[in-house]
């Protein structure tokens, strides 16, 4: 079974281009959704990872909320 992640993503957020750019170069399909630049309107991104900064990696297992902790993550796989 494939796994589906998804990025939540902030236009012009240099966190999120760090790493869309290492899961890029690994090879990781994902799928892109760009949060809303006031953070008290990211409610979904809020309810499903508890956090209302970008980037935030989500996969079945659960998310990672930080561009380092997206690349830690790409390490071990």
């Amino acid at each position: 079974m494939t796994k589906r992640l998804v990025m939540f993503v902030l236009e012009g957020c240099p966190y999120c281009k760090k790493a869309e750019k290492a899961l890029k170069a690994k090879g990781v399909k994902y799928e892109e959704i760009e949060v809303p630049p006031n953070k008290s309107d990211r409610t979904l991104l809020k309810q499903i990872s508890g956090q209302d900064s970008v980037p935030v990696l989500l996969d079945v297992i659960g998310s990672k909320d930080q561009d380092d902790d997206i690349i830690e993550w790409l390490e071990t796989q």
